[in-house]
């Protein structure tokens, strides 16, 4: 059986109201055809300030395996402000080398990419419809973003056109060039109000910002919002719907491109398949506002404020709530204080996975993470390692569940997930988030939801991914910590500290009858090495001797550097006298062949001391320790070569 068509969408900052318009419109379409669909998303927009961050987030982009989709769509709206380009530039050179997958970029061309046009014409024609015809305007400013900027022009072309066509003339000086931003719209109120500009029956703003920069300041300075102007807007922004004066506003054709995208790749990959339109009616495309005077459609203003508005808690019982949790109710939650609150970064990870209830709707939710992620010293800033581990499966339909080390799943990377190659009965969408701090890598969280689910990537996912980052961050330095704590830095065997610790633990653990296994070994002519060769060639004997020991240590055995030259080897566990000859000549042997093929001028050689104890309750450790180490002594005097059985 041939696996499902597969779409990757790559998108910056997805919470946006336009990417969730691409995403939804592309959704669409995905469930028309059976598509799954792979949302690869930085959580900031490009021009992020913290270049790190942004580093971080953008490498999700790398993650994409192009041998495993079969369409690509870029959203080349939001991947724009990266100061050096360098984001967009390396997934475009990835891209090329691929140039029989079709590709498609959104409303900004790339090279060697199709582009699919916003075709938002008739929706900007009809804003001015809007005001002539419904409102009975005839003395119409419009305002537009920067001077030679491409959308800028197009829009302001067609809002003068059809102007015209109603028989009526725009002043120059009602042709305005602003920035697509409030001030652009503050400004222009302001230019009005000290008369600098003829004041006009309506504006027809480019988009939501500048309509909300216009009628915030004709309200501070006494001008009527609608009575005396009235301003429509183009974006249909959430914003726009929950300003204090509603913004009627016009939502542009980003639906339909999504769609279109999807369309125009299953043209490619599915050569005479049946093409199923993504049609919506103009009247879909308005949503009224205060600001001209039209009927507000409650319902749909409340919506927009309940996105925005911080709610402690959801009506759970409600099943038309669009959000089973809102960002209130989540930080409200204390999720970050129940992640950090974890002893280890086990109970984090657990952690993690029981808070995911607070994504639902999903399928799926998954957390993979590089295999090493807990080392910082082997940190990863570019690309992703070969293999990856999956630590949570978590899912809300009753598939396979599991979280932590013990049960994770080592797969290959260029996989993307291994629930991508598992028979489903229908499509879904896939978001792939970075798990980094700082830009350095962790891993990535994937969220797998229905196609037809409404909730798409929004403030609170990104605060969910920012709490992951963070608290693994923190898990990983708290166990650094502690490890330098109970560890020496030279060696990595445990230091005195560390031996204690895990003592109690071992004896805690032991079986009746254990015995106890214990040897002290202690380096031969150091002093000597470090005043002929150097400290260097001292310390190169020290990490010999200790790795040997940590060599031939068995199944639960610790090793430990009690302090310079001096080292322990410790078990409990079903040992006998026998052993205590044996194991002092595995040590030995073991270490002159390191010693012989050291290349080194000195010998590396040390004199060792083993004792066993029948019952491991009824000696403590520090007595132990001592029998060996005083065994260790008799050698080491007896034997000028240092050599004992």
């Amino acid at each position: 059986m041939s696996r499902r068509k597969r779409i990757g969408l790559f998108v910056a900052y997805p919470e946006l109201t336009h990417v969730r318009r691409v995403i939804e419109g592309a959704k669409a379409q995905c469930a028309k055809y059976d598509y799954d669909m792979c949302v690869f998303a930085s959580n900031v927009h490009f021009s992020f300030p913290h270049l790190n961050y942004l580093r971080g987030e953008a490498n999700i982009f790398e993650l994409a395996n192009f041998d495993e989709l079969d369409g690509v769509i870029l959203d080349n709206v939001t991947m724009v402000g990266d100061k050096d380009e360098k984001i967009q530039k390396r997934l475009l050179e990835r891209l090329a080398q691929y140039p029989d997958l079709p590709k498609f970029a959104l409303e900004l061309p790339s090279e060697g990419v199709d582009l699919i046009e916003s075709d938002s014409e008739e929706i900007l024609r009809e804003a001015c419809r809007h005001v002539i015809d419904v409102h009975g305007c005839r003395k119409i400013c419009v305002i537009t973003g920067t001077k030679g900027n491409e959308i800028a022009e197009a829009r302001l072309a067609i809002f003068l056109d059809e102007i015209r066509k109603h028989d009526l003339e725009v002043l120059p000086e009602h042709i305005i060039y602003g920035d697509f931003y409030y001030y652009s719209g503050d400004e222009l109120a302001r230019n009005i109000a000290e008369g600098k500009i003829e004041k006009p029956d309506a504006v027809v703003c480019a988009s939501d910002c500048m309509a909300m920069g216009l009628v915030d300041r004709l309200a501070k300075l006494g001008i009527k919002v609608p009575e005396e102007i009235v301003v429509v807007g183009f974006d249909a922004s959430d914003e726009g719907a929950i300003n204090i004066t509603t913004i009627a506003s016009y939502e542009p054709a980003e639906k339909e491109m999504g769609a279109a995208a999807v369309d125009s790749i299953r043209k490619i990959i599915e050569p005479g398949a049946e093409i199923i339109p993504y049609t919506r009616k103009m009247h879909d495309h308005f949503h009224a506002g205060a600001s001209c005077g039209c009927r507000v459609t409650p319902v749909y203003s409340m919506r927009r404020f309940r996105d925005y508005l911080y709610i402690s808690s959801y009506n759970p019982a409600n099943e038309d709530n669009e959000h089973a949790t809102g960002i209130g109710a989540f930080m409200e939650g204390y999720v970050m204080e129940g992640f950090t609150a974890a002893s280890t970064s086990e109970g984090c990870i657990q952690k993690i996975n029981d808070y995911a209830d607070l994504l639902k709707p999903y399928r799926n939710f998954y957390l993979c993470l590089k295999e090493n992620w807990k080392n910082m010293d082997e940190e990863m800033y570019y690309g992703y390692p070969e293999k990856m581990l999956l630590y949570i499966s978590n899912s809300q339909v009753g598939e396979e569940s599991f979280c932590g080390a013990k049960d994770a799943v080592l797969f290959d990377t260029s996989c993307m997930l291994p629930k991508l190659y598992e028979e489903s009965e229908k499509a879904s969408v896939y978001y792939f988030s970075p798990i980094h701090f700082d830009g350095a890598l962790i891993g990535y969280a994937v969220l797998q939801r229905e196609l037809e689910d409404q909730p798409v990537i929004n403030v609170l996912f990104r605060s969910w991914i920012r709490y992951i980052n963070n608290a693994l961050e923190m898990m990983r330095s708290k166990e650094r910590l502690e490890a330098l704590s109970i560890k020496d830095m030279m060696t990595g065997l445990y230091n005195r500290r560390g031996m204690y610790e895990l003592y109690k633990s071992m004896l805690a653990s032991a079986s009746e009858g254990d015995s106890l296994f214990v040897a002290v070994a202690d380096m031969d002519g150091l002093k000597y090495i470090n005043d002929t060769f150097g400290h260097s060639e001292g310390d190169f004997g020290i990490k010999a001797v200790s790795s040997t020991l940590a060599s031939v240590a068995g199944p639960g055995e610790i090793c430990v550097r009690s302090g310079g030259d001096e080292f322990f080897l410790i078990g409990i566990g079903k040992y006998s006298s026998g052993d205590e000859a044996e194991r002092a000549t595995e040590f030995m042997n073991a270490l002159a062949e390191v010693s012989a093929g050291s290349g080194k001028e000195y010998n590396i050689s040390a004199s060792i001391g083993c004792v066993v104890f029948e019952d491991c309750r009824e000696i403590t450790l520090d007595n132990a320790l001592s029998e060996a180490d005083e065994r260790m002594y008799r050698y080491k005097v007896k034997n000028r070569r240092h050599r004992v059985v």
